[in-house]
This record gives structure tokens, C-alpha cells and sequence, in this order.
């Protein structure tokens, strides 16, 4: 049976998507070397203050326990503040500490870092057309603000104007650089 194009396109976007993300987790690795869903929490926090634990468990994709668990471990290094939430206060939202703003930018740079020569070998033309494409696969993953954040949770929202994510509010650009 001969593979028609989109069977290969198909194939290679899968392929593309693992190899993307093995970078990304790859390069996060060196700089949180904590493991497990640290490094997306911290980028997650940051980019949606004042988030409770149970969002961030849904975010993660963690169990309430295990969400528990990570972020006393983010409280114990100081990089997590755990805060009643004005709206109910026995709900707990959590805020980066400015350790835990400065370890974000790094896990952000060292994520940049790895894309970046990857980007580097696609023709100058054909880049608009990829970040279109990329921008539209991007939009049809999510179905909801957490799930929109789920998708995002390694995003830096401070250089994505326009994304495609704000639809759901939740992930309003903060401003870029």
C-alpha cells in the first residue's frame, strides 16, 4: 500500500512533535534538575498568577496528591507562595517568589536555547509559512482556558503577540519585551 502525502505529513508531524519535545524537556532538564512537572510549574504559575492548586493539578495533569507535593517542594526552595485567594479564602493561589521568577526566565531561556537552532535551518521564506501552520495546529489543540494553558505550559507568553491562546483570556499576553 503506498503512503499518499498526507500519510507522510502525518508521520512526520508526529515525529516532529516528539523530537520538539524531547529537546524542550532535554534542555529544561539542565536547568531544574528536580524532574517531573517542576519546570512546567513554574512556567505555568508564572504565566497565570493567583492560579489554586486544583487548576494547576488540571494544568499538570497531576494528581491533586502528587500537585500537593510538588508545590510544597517549590515552597520549601523558596520559588512558590502559597496565599489564601481573595475570591475563597480556602483556596490557595500561587505566586512566583522572585527566585522563582528568575528560575522561569532561565528554564525559558535554556527552552529558547534548544528550539532556536532547530528554526535556524528553515529557508527565511518558509519561515512565515510554518509559524502560520504552527499557529494554526497550536489553536485547535485546546478547549478551554486549562486546557489552553496545558498546551502552553512551556510558552512564553512575553514573545508570542497574538497568540493564539487568547481567545480563552486566561492567557493574555503580559507584555512583550
Amino acid at each position: 500500500m503506498a503512503l499518499n502525502a498526507s500519510d507522510r505529513l502525518v508521520n512526520l508531524l508526529g515525529a516532529l512533535a516528539l523530537g520538539v519535545s524531547d529537546q524542550i524537556r532535554s534542555a529544561i532538564a539542565e536547568g531544574m534538575p528536580l524532574g517531573g512537572e517542576t519546570a512546567a510549574a513554574l512556567t505555568v504559575i508564572g504565566h497565570a498568577p493567583a492560579l489554586s492548586i486544583d487548576q494547576l493539578s488540571r494544568v499538570l495533569r497531576l494528581s491533586h496528591a502528587g500537585t500537593v507535593r510538588l508545590v510544597e517542594r517549590l515552597v520549601e526552595r523558596n520559588l512558590v507562595e502559597k496565599r489564601p485567594s481573595p475570591a475563597d479564602r480556602r483556596v490557595m493561589s500561587l505566586t512566583l517568589t522572585p527566585d522563582g521568577s528568575e528560575q522561569r526566565d532561565r528554564l525559558l531561556a535554556l527552552r529558547r536555547a534548544a528550539l532556536t537552532p532547530l528554526l535556524d535551518r528553515i529557508a527565511p521564506e518558509d519561515c512565515s509559512a510554518l509559524e502560520r501552520a504552527a499557529e494554526a495546529i497550536v489553536a485547535a489543540l485546546p478547549e478551554d482556558a486549562l486546557s489552553a494553558l496545558t498546551t502552553c505550559r512551556f510558552c512564553d507568553e512575553r514573545r508570542c503577540a497574538g497568540c493564539p491562546m487568547e481567545v480563552f483570556g486566561l492567557l493574555a499576553p503580559a507584555g512583550n519585551p
